[in-house]
């Protein structure tokens, strides 16, 4: 069973040097000083997984909007070792627990299969959140270059309709400031 733990700043520092940098390419990560900067501001979580023994086996770090019942999984990772055990489901299942009480749902980006440079892999990360429980909308984002299909993991018993298209755009909104949001986020239609 594991453990979910709130990281702090230098578990979270730590964890940047080490599995952040070697699980993400460097364009997908945000700096350090921004993630603990939107932590500080409480919007921002960071939360290990941890064994029976107290080692991390995975994690993931999470924006949740002002004013918002929602939150978009920024960063989810499974240690190389643990990878392919089951792991990573165990932590979506947690954090659906987490959130219950918080958050209607966890938004998740995925990349769009023909559009990402390993359509096999796209594919097999999209299923992965679908047997989570994972629901694929209907929204596209270009976010940085990067096309990416919007899923969404219910937290709560019953999951109000929203516009979900509305609702990543306003946390984009609020986590880029203003020229780098109009310059890098489009969404896409049809």
């Amino acid at each position: 069973m594991l453990s979910l733990n709130v990281l702090d700043d230098a578990q979270i520092s730590r964890l940047y040097a080490s599995g952040m940098r070697r699980d993400f390419p460097a364009s997908e990560l945000k700096s350090l000083a921004a993630i603990l900067s939107m932590k500080h501001r409480g919007v921002y979580d960071a939360l290990g997984a941890y064994g029976e023994d107290g080692v991390l086996e995975a994690y993931a770090l999470l924006y949740r909007p002002e004013g918002q019942r929602i939150a978009l999984l920024d960063y989810l990772a499974v240690e190389p070792e643990r990878r392919g055990a089951g792991v990573g489901s165990a932590l979506l299942a947690q954090l659906q627990r987490h959130y219950a009480t918080r958050v209607d749902a966890l938004l998740i980006e995925c990349e769009r299969p023909k559009a990402a440079p390993d359509e096999a892999q796209a594919r097999k990360r999209i299923r992965f959140y679908e047997l989570a429980g994972a629901q694929m909308t209907d929204v596209r984002i270009w976010l940085f270059d990067v096309e990416y299909s919007i899923l969404v993991l219910p937290c709560a018993q019953a999951l109000p309709e929203r516009d979900w298209a509305a609702q990543m755009l306003a946390i984009y909104r609020q986590m880029l400031p203003g020229a780098l949001y109009e310059q890098n986020v489009r969404l896409i239609r049809g």
